[in-house]
């Protein structure tokens, strides 16, 4: 297995404060892992978002995004720089950063040499995770590119659950994967490992329905209809997932792990019960305050996890 230098463990490709500055919700969750997890975390996520960032820059042509994706998915693929890897970092940095809104995204585009470069320095097994999810997320979001340039909605329930697998699903997989990677029985208990996984799996698509519903009417003024059912049925499926995933961080065996993975579904769970009493079609928001109780929550229901197993 493959080495790597101390400095480059601890390495992280972003600053946190650029970290807080591309997802708040998401740091809040992240900086409670355990170290070992940590790093593959973060660098998941920020290449996620990197990629996430490419597939919504509405000023560019779907045909332009789709190349570019592909060739971000082939270099992050690889252990080493790929053939016209430059050029490709240099129109991120260039033209596609450059039609970021956020600066924040903008930066990161900047910065994904840097990701790449982390990555590359990962142990095999850590590497092998992260580009695990990011084929995935990567294979989903050019899904939905080149779908949509053809048709304004999904044609079944079965599209909708492959395209939250590939976006969401995956990341509840990598999670508990790498989990049970860096911390072994610390994460939870092994003999329930593959368990574990398929709960992590609904849990992420739990997290991407909310974001489904919650964007629908935004998404159908946009030609990208997710849902062709009844969005009722999809809220109670999103509801069983969230509670799947409560359930899920209870049997995880640290506190930082529970809290960590427990707060995502109780602000999933707050913003569900928004779309459930609002007009359709309109997208709703927690206030800050219901995130911080969500908090207090995960914390208090952590420790009596503990407690009760």
């Amino acid at each position: 297995m493959k080495e790597t230098a101390p400095a480059q463990r601890s390495a992280t490709p972003l600053s946190d404060s650029l970290l807080k500055a591309v997802s708040r919700s998401f740091y809040l969750s992240m900086r409670f892992l355990p170290g070992p997890m940590r790093r593959g975390i973060a660098l998941g996520y920020l290449l996620a978002r990197a990629t996430d960032s490419v597939a919504d820059t509405s000023t560019a042509a779907s045909e332009r995004r789709e190349a570019v994706l592909l060739a971000m998915g082939r270099s992050i693929a690889a252990p080493e720089p790929v053939e016209n890897e430059a050029d490709l970092l240099a129109d991120l940095a260039g033209a596609m950063a450059g039609a970021q809104e956020k600066a924040a995204e903008a930066e990161l585009l900047r910065r994904f040499g840097d990701c790449l470069s982390v990555l590359r320095s990962l142990p095999d097994g850590e590497a092998a995770l992260v580009r695990q999810v990011l084929h995935s997320i990567i294979e989903g979001q050019l899904w939905d590119i080149t779908y949509f340039r053809e048709h304004d909605s999904v044609s079944g329930d079965e599209q909708t659950q492959r395209y939250t697998y590939s976006v969401a699903g995956c990341v509840g997989e990598f999670w508990t994967r790498l989990g049970v990677l860096t911390l072994g029985d610390a994460f939870c208990d092994l003999s329930r490992a593959e368990l574990m996984v398929e709960a992590g799996i609904r849990y992420g698509r739990g997290l991407q329905l909310i974001n489904i519903l919650r964007d629908r009417g935004e998404d159908a003024r946009r030609g990208r209809r997710y849902l062709c059912s009844d969005p009722v049925r999809w809220m109670d499926r999103a509801e069983r997932y969230l509670r799947d995933g409560l359930d899920y961080s209870c049997r995880l065996h640290r506190f930082s792990l529970r809290f960590a993975s427990m707060l995502p579904a109780l602000i999933g769970l707050k913003t569900l019960r928004l779309i459930r009493t609002s007009p359709a079609g309109h997208r709703v928001k927690i206030p800050r305050r219901a995130v911080y109780a969500s908090m207090l929550r995960a914390a208090w229901t952590s420790f009596t996890a503990k407690l009760c197993r």
